[in-house]
């Protein structure tokens, strides 16, 4: 049973959210499913399936997976097909997820929050989340745990490389199956989502995967 020290868990909270920084990308139109597998390069025991809620797919050409982790970009399923459907968010989130080895054994991973968020505060933290890699454009406006889930407000004000997103949205960070998984919502800049609607996403999507880890086969 190994032990996870507040070192370890601050590492391990700082590579996924760096790999979360630097991947967001626009939506081409591609292929479009409900679901993905992602391993990150751990083998099948310990896939974790993504899924998005109503309305949303994914898109597999802006998706990977490998050793370094997983990255799952959503968009809504209307915008990836080309085709309008039932369901489809009035004002659309951009969605996404990072999937990374190293979730602790033995201990609940709320366990590990409170390390978690004060290494979000300090410079090396905030330059982690950032876009840029620049602290000062992030600031948290909150910190939350609901369970085993840790939900962070940030704002960042660097320039995305994608889509034109806005400064302010929430993000996730929970673990399934020796995975930690970090979850995303933010709003389009031309069509801005209020934080109280982007959290809303965030935790419909959170739901859709934990729901869709309890029906995979493991």
């Amino acid at each position: 049973m190994s032990t996870w020290t507040s070192k370890g868990r601050v590492a391990l909270a700082l590579s996924a959210l760096m790999v979360l920084a630097g991947c967001l990308a626009g939506v081409p139109g591609g292929e479009a499913a409900r679901a993905i597998t992602v391993t990150a390069g751990a083998g099948p025991a310990a896939a974790v399936t993504i899924a998005g809620p109503a309305g949303y797919c994914i898109d597999r050409g802006a998706s990977r997976d490998g050793a370094e982790g997983g990255f799952v970009l959503l968009g809504t399923c209307a915008a990836l097909t080309g085709v309008a459907q039932p369901g489809t968010p009035a004002r659309p989130a951009v969605l996404t997820a990072t999937v990374r080895p190293g979730a602790p054994e033995g201990a609940p991973f709320s366990a590990s929050f409170p390390a978690m968020a004060r290494f979000l505060r300090t410079v090396p933290g905030r330059a982690a989340m950032s876009r840029s890699g620049r602290a000062g454009t992030v600031s948290l406006a909150e910190v939350l745990s609901r369970g085993e889930v840790l939900y962070l407000g940030v704002r960042d004000t660097s320039a995305s490389a994608g889509q034109p997103v806005e400064a302010d949205y929430w993000r996730a960070i929970l673990a399934l199956r020796g995975q930690i998984v970090t979850l995303s919502a933010q709003g389009l800049r031309d069509r801005p989502l209020p934080a109280a609607e982007k959290r809303r996403v965030l935790e419909a999507f959170v739901a859709a995967v934990r729901a869709a880890n309890r029906t995979a086969a493991p």
